[in-house]
C-alpha cells in the first residue's frame, strides 16, 4: 500500500460513507468513491471493461450409436495420458446426452469419455470448444491406456475481500477461501447434485462475516430438500445468537424466492470453535499466515461438507455448472449488511437489501475471484496477487500475470497457472 494510502484510508471511509440508520441512504460523492477505490486498487490503469471472468460455458450433445455405451463425461484432459476433470456427465436417455459444461478461457478442446453401465472407461473422444453436436462410436474413439488416470470432479477456488464497499488495504483476497466441485450423484436420473465445498482460510481477524451459495436461475421452489451428508453444519454448536443467516437450515429462501446453501453464521466459530471470558467468539486469522501469532493467527484443518441437492426437475439439475453457482459472504459496515457475491452477481441482494443507489458502486473493481484451478495458492496475509505502480513502474506479488489481465481482460488469461514467488503464497 502506499504510504498516503494509510494515511488517507480511516480519513476516506468516514468521509465516504454515511447512512442513515433509518433508511440506509448513501451519502457519499459516487466520483469521489470511485476514483478512491480505483487509487487504493493494487494495479493502476485497470481495464474499465473488466468482466473478471476466468471460464466460458457450452452446451454439447452427445449422440451413442454403440448400445455398450451407457453414459458420457467431458473431461478436460485425455486420462489415458494425464489427470483431468470431470466437468459434466450424464446418462444416454434415447442414445444421447446433453451437457451444460464450464470450461477455462486457457483452453480449446474438451475431451469425451464414453462408460459403460458398470462406470468403466471404454474410449475418448477429442472435441474443440463450441462443438455443439457430435457422435460417439467406440470403433472411432481412442481406447483407454494403461496409463490411465482416474478423473477427478472439476474444482473451482473462490478467493474473497470482505470490506466491501471499503476497498481493502492490499486485496490479498485470502479474506474467505473456498475451494468447491460439484457432481450428480444418481446418474440415472439425474435429479441430485452434490455441491463439495471446502472452507479453505478466512484472512481476517476484525471482520467477522457468514458464508452462503446462491443458485444462480434457481429458485428455492424448484428443489425438494438438501442434506449435508456428514450430517452437521460447519458452524455446529454456534453459541450466539444468529446476525447474518436467521435459520440454521441447509435450504433457506432468498428475498426473492432464490435457492440458497446455508454454509455459516460465523467463519472464526466455524474453523475455532472458541469463545473468550466475556462468551464472545475468538477471532483469529486461519491458514492464511507462514507461521502461527499469538492471539492473532492460526492454522486449522479445512472444513469440508457435501451438501446434496435433491431437484424437482431434472433440466435444473442439469443446468447448474459451476459458473451458476455464487459463493457469497455477509458482513456488516456502518450498522449495515453488506453481501460480497461473485463479479457478475455484483449487485444481486439475496438475503438483505443493500443498494438505494446501485450505480454509486458501479466500477470495474471486483471483491471476488473465480480461478478454474483446485490446487490454486493464494497470497499471504497482507500480499496483493501483483500489485503494478505506473509511476514506479514496479510490479510486486506472486502472480506477475495478473497485472497484465488486470490491464487488458482479453490477454493473460493463464496468469494463475504461473507462480513467481512461491515465497509470496500460502504454503498448505
Amino acid at each position: 500500500m502506499r504510504p498516503l494510502r494509510i494515511i488517507l484510508f480511516s480519513f476516506m471511509a468516514a468521509l465516504l460513507f454515511t447512512t442513515t440508520s433509518c433508511h440506509k441512504k448513501e451519502l457519499f460523492d459516487e466520483e469521489q468513491y470511485n476514483d478512491y477505490v480505483d487509487d487504493m486498487f493494487q494495479v493502476d490503469g485497470i481495464d474499465k471493461n473488466h468482466d473478471w471472468c476466468l471460464t466460458k460455458d457450452d452446451t454439447i450433445t452427445v449422440k451413442v450409436s454403440d448400445s455398450r455405451i451407457y453414459s458420457v463425461k467431458l473431461l478436460t484432459d485425455n486420462p489415458s495420458f494425464s489427470a483431468s476433470e470431470i466437468m459434466a456427465e450424464g446418462v444416454c436417455y434415447g442414445n444421447q446426452a446433453t451437457l451444460t459444461y464450464t470450461l477455462p478461457l486457457v483452453a480449446n478442446n474438451i475431451y469425451i469419455a464414453a462408460l459403460a453401465e458398470d462406470g468403466s472407461y471404454l474410449g475418448v473422444k477429442t472435441a474443440t470448444y463450441g462443438t455443439k453436436e457430435v457422435e460417439l462410436s467406440l470403433n472411432e474413439m481412442q481406447p483407454i491406456g494403461s496409463s490411465f488416470v482416474m478423473p477427478t470432479y472439476q474444482t473451482f477456488t473462490y478467493l474473497y475481500v470482505c470490506t466491501f464497499p471499503l476497498p481493502s488495504e492490499s486485496f490479498d483476497y485470502n479474506d474467505m477461501v473456498l475451494r468447491i466441485s460439484k457432481n450428480n450423484t444418481r446418474l440415472e436420473n439425474s435429479l441430485t447434485v452434490d455441491l463439495n465445498v471446502t472452507l479453505k482460510a478466512a484472512g481476517t481477524k476484525e471482520q467477522p462475516y457468514a458464508g452462503a451459495i446462491q443458485l444462480a436461475d434457481i429458485k428455492y421452489s424448484d428443489i425438494d430438500k438438501v442434506e449435508i451428508v456428514e450430517g452437521k453444519p460447519m458452524d455446529d454448536g454456534y453459541p450466539l445468537m444468529r446476525q447474518f443467516i436467521t435459520s440454521d437450515a441447509p435450504l433457506i429462501s432468498g428475498r426473492n424466492g432464490e435457492a440458497v446453501i446455508n454454509l455459516f453464521e460465523s467463519v472464526h466459530w466455524s474453523f475455532g470453535k472458541q469463545r473468550d471470558e466475556l462468551g464472545n467468539v475468538v477471532s483469529l486469522i486461519y491458514n492464511t499466515t507462514p507461521s502461527v501469532q499469538v492471539n492473532y493467527s492460526a492454522k486449522a484443518e479445512p472444513i469440508k461438507r457435501t451438501y446434496r441437492i435433491y431437484f424437482k426437475d431434472r433440466n435444473k439439475a442439469r443446468l447448474l455448472t459451476l459458473n451458476r453457482i455464487d459463493p457469497f459472504l455477509i458482513h456488516e459496515y456502518n450498522g449495515g449488511k453488506w453481501e460480497i457475491h461473485t463479479y457478475p452477481h455484483k449487485f444481486d441482494e439475496v438475503l438483505y437489501s443493500i443498494f438505494t443507489n446501485k450505480a454509486a458502486y458501479d466500477n470495474h473493481i471486483s471483491w471476488s475471484i473465480v480461478i478454474p484451478k483446485a490446487d490454486f495458492k493464494y497470497p499471504i496475509e497482507g500480499i496483493s496477487l501483483c500489485s503494478f505502480d505506473e509511476v514506479l513502474e514496479e510490479t510486486f506479488g506472486p502472480y506477475e500475470g495478473f497485472v497484465g489481465w488486470m490491464k487488458d481482460h482479453t490477454t493473460h488469461h493463464n496468469w494463475y497457472l504461473n507462480l513467481k514467488r512461491p515465497d509470496l503464497v500460502y504454503q498448505e
